[in-house]
């Protein structure tokens, strides 16, 4: 009995020293591309974000609640959020993505674009949800 007690503990000993050597990468889950997402108000703005393609833009703004792809691809959004809005701020850019190994990062300063679920995403230390 003692010797079979040994052999179930020695077995199970070896099962969790070994997991951890065939643990393989969780895929991320993949956003959805032309869809906006958008943070909660945050300092009396939000904050957008769209994925289209290999494109990612990037909005900040106080003078709009909701945005549309159409807008957000606009190379003159900031002209359409002065006639929404005359008063208040927005900062707007623009650039392209890569993946790798299944992350997401931007080309120019390799920030992270990490998708935590297809409605969900989290750039620069905020929370997109899908709007």
């Amino acid at each position: 009995m003692r010797k079979k007690f040994l052999t179930i503990r020695v077995i199970t000993l070896l099962s969790f020293l070994l997991a951890p050597i065939f643990a393989g990468n969780v895929p991320e889950a993949k956003p959805f591309l032309n869809k906006v997402y958008r943070t909660a108000k945050i300092s009396d703005s939000y904050h957008f974000l769209l994925l289209d393609g290999k494109r990612y833009y990037y909005v900040n703004t106080n003078k709009s609640k909701t945005l549309t792809p159409t807008e957000i691809k606009s190379p003159n959004i900031l002209e359409l959020l002065k006639e929404k809005q005359s008063w208040g701020q927005a900062f707007a850019s623009s650039g392209k993505y890569i993946e790798k190994n299944g992350n997401i990062f931007t080309e120019k300063y390799l920030d992270r674009i990490k998708v935590i679920s297809p409605k969900k995403i989290k750039y620069l230390n905020k929370i997109f949800i899908l709007q």
